[in-house]
């Protein structure tokens, strides 16, 4: 069994625990956990880093943000798994392991790359590797009001949000 299929099988057990979880702070866990193996996928699948990073590390800031929002209202409750729950894991682990081994699309590398659209690939000439085609020059006026923009919003919600008021507030 390659990585890949590993990591297939771990991301849909993980999709069906996230189904009968209710504890927030676990579904945060599982949500994490789910995040940083499709960013592996990801890696495997397109040849670079840079996409899973930043897919990583804007689940990363959100799950701060959540986890700060569910720490500060919600009460210490103790995280219960039950036999059922158990049960459940196992069973979707054991169930995903066998659709996935047994369809030979699944497992073929071929499948992924096939799927894999060119613009997200890098060219193969050694000048041009590390270039992303994020920044090419077509596409540069568009990067930049992007980046420009959120830089805005930022500032903007760090203005309007009032730290002496709500669940956060300051003494």
């Amino acid at each position: 069994m390659s990585l890949m299929t590993f990591l297939m099988i771990l991301t849909s057990s993980f999709s069906i625990v996230f189904t009968k979880i209710t504890h927030p702070l676990a579904m945060g866990a599982i949500l994490l956990i789910q995040t940083s193996i499709i960013a592996f996928l990801m890696t495997f699948v397109l040849k670079t880093t840079w996409f899973s990073y930043i897919l990583f590390l804007i689940f990363l800031g959100a799950m701060l943000v959540l986890f700060i929002y569910v720490a500060s209202l919600a009460p210490n409750e103790p995280l219960y798994l039950s036999y059922l729950m158990i049960l459940i894991i196992f069973i979707s682990t054991f169930l995903s392991m066998i659709i996935i081994i047994l369809d030979p699309v699944l497992l073929s590398h071929s499948f992924f790359l096939e799927n894999t659209t060119p613009h997200l690939t890098l060219p193969s000439t050694p000048t041009t590797s590390s270039l992303s085609p994020m920044y090419n020059p077509t596409a540069m006026k568009m990067t930049l009001f992007l980046i420009l923009y959120l830089l805005l919003t930022l500032v903007v919600v760090v203005k309007i949000t009032a730290t002496h008021f709500g669940p956060l507030r300051l003494n």
